[in-house]
Formats: C-alpha cells, structure tokens, sequence
C-alpha cells in the first residue's frame, strides 16, 4: 500500500465508531469514578513482556537519549499504573499508546506494532472485581452499539461470561485461537504464566490470579490483566527466575522495596482490536488510517 492508496481510503465510517466507542468506553470509567490520567511515553522502565527484551529474539522497546538518560519507548504502562496507585490515586484510566515490535510473523490481522490501550488499575481490587468491571463495559457497550446502524450484528451478551483456564481451553479446544473461532460470545482465559507483575496464587503455588477476554468469531484476545504483586521480594524473586535484568527495573524495585507498592489489580483493553471487532473488519489495517502491521514498513 502506497501513500495515494493509504490517503484514499473511505476510513471516515470506521473512525466514526472508533470515536463512538471510545467516548462509551471513557464515558463508562469516568461515572465509576475514575480519574483519566494521562500517558507516559518514554521511559527508564516498561513492561518485559516476557520473556527478557534483552534476548535475541525477544522484542527491543527502541531508545533515545533525552537529557543524558536512555529512555525507552512504552510497551505498557503498567508499571507506572501501579506506582500511581502508590501516589493515593485508587482508580485510574488512560488512553495509552504502546510500541510494540513485533516478529515479522506476527502479520495475522490483529496485531499492530503501534496501537492505543484504555488501561486502568484499581487498588485493592481482586480479579472478580476487574472481570466483571469488563463484562459490564461490554455487554453496555454492545448493546448502545446496536442502535448505530453497523453492517453487522453485534451479539447480546449479558454477565457472567464463561471461564476457561489457559489448561482447560488447551485440552477442549487445543488453543486459544480456535477457541475464539468456535465460541459465538466473549469469553474469558485465566491463570496464565507471564510477567512477573501479574500475582501468583498464595494458595495455589504456579498458578496465577490474571485473566484475558477473547472475542468470538475468531477475533481473539482483546483485553489482558491480573492482580499484581506487590512485595519486594516476591517481585525480586519473579524478576531473577524470568532471568530479567534488576537494573532495567530498578526505579520500580525501588519503590517496592519501601513498601510503597499497593495490592493492585486492572487491565487493558486494545481500542483498534475492539473497533475491528465491531465493524466486521478482517484486518486491523482497516481500522488504522496509517497502518502499523508488523513486518510492513510503514508508508507516512
């Protein structure tokens, strides 16, 4: 796709239910009392995504020099969403850019390598409360979208949606993916091993209190979160078995080491992925008016 094709486009329809869900989406945080914070672009610290960004062929967050440091381009701001819930803000909301390099095999229409995030945290919330703190953003908003007079039929969907673990849709469906293909609503996936942020368990050693929200119709995941750690030496030890490195988190050890970290739980919600799924479009370029899909150098 050249400059022309790009700019000639019709995304006018798409960008006009964009903005209608994202107004619904910061609508709905706004009257449960959320405050919107804004986004941190670069930083010292940002989310691993396992496994380390440090390996070969794991992805580099890119990095410039600003005033003598070595800053890095966001991932996610989840650590920063819990060190705000540090600062006394008890729910908290942004509309967060992330850059996200992905491998050159990671064209399979749901992925961008740049792509916006509503993400939010709670303190002292459990994975109960942020899941059905979803559900309800969902079912609301599918039902508003209804009247918007989309080429589509959006599904009635109502709370709870079903839960799976990761082990129990491996053995029913084999994966993930052909789980969202066969399933005609949202649907949810729990205790997953990742990032060393996301809680382990007290009572089930190896298992882990997060969850993912998967779309039907082979539209995949759209929403990832956890309660979070936050004892300086469960972090520490999480961070040293990952074999990630101390000093790339240090600001963050830091302030977990004075106990200033608070029990914590949130998510993300990836607004192209969502807006893809509510129009019908088989490829989340269609939904970008300048396409970041990886492995595609990009044109503007």
């Amino acid at each position: 796709m050249n400059a022309l094709q790009i700019v000639s486009r019709k995304i006018e329809p798409v960008l006009n239910i964009q903005t209608k869900v994202i107004d619904y989406m910061t609508r709905y945080m706004v009257s449960r009392g959320f405050k919107w914070m804004l986004p941190v672009m670069l930083s010292s610290i940002t989310d691993p995504l396992w496994p380390d960004p440090a390996a070969e062929d794991a992805l580099k967050p890119p990095e410039v020099e600003v005033y003598g440091s070595r800053l890095r381009l966001t991932h996610s701001m989840i650590l920063h969403k819990q060190m705000a819930i540090a600062m006394g803000i008890d729910r908290l909301f942004i509309l967060s850019p992330n850059v996200r390099l992905e491998g050159r095999d990671a064209d399979d229409g749901r992925h961008a390598y740049e792509f916006t995030q509503l993400d939010f945290e709670i303190a002292y919330a459990s994975m109960d409360d942020i899941m059905s703190l979803i559900e309800g953003l969902i079912s609301g908003l599918f039902k508003e979208a209804r009247s918007w007079g989309l080429e589509r039929e959006i599904p009635k969907v109502r709370p709870p949606f079903r839960r799976f673990t990761l082990e129990e849709i491996k053995e029913e469906f084999g994966s993930e993916d052909e789980a969202s293909r066969l399933m005609d609503e949202p649907f949810w996936i729990t205790d997953i091993e990742r990032e060393f942020y996301d809680r382990e368990d007290p009572e089930r050693p190896g298992h882990f209190r997060n969850y993912d929200l998967y779309l039907p119709e082979g539209y995949g995941e759209v929403s990832s979160g956890g309660e979070r750690e936050w004892e300086y030496e469960k972090i520490l030890a999480r961070i040293r078995s990952s074999g990630l490195s101390e000093e790339s988190f240090r600001p963050y050890l830091e302030v977990a080491k004075a106990g200033l970290l608070r029990p914590s739980a949130g998510a993300g919600i990836g607004v192209e992925r969502l807006v893809r799924y509510m129009v019908g479009a088989k490829h989340i370029a269609e939904v970008q008016p300048f396409p970041r899909v990886p492995g595609v150098p990009a044109v503007i």
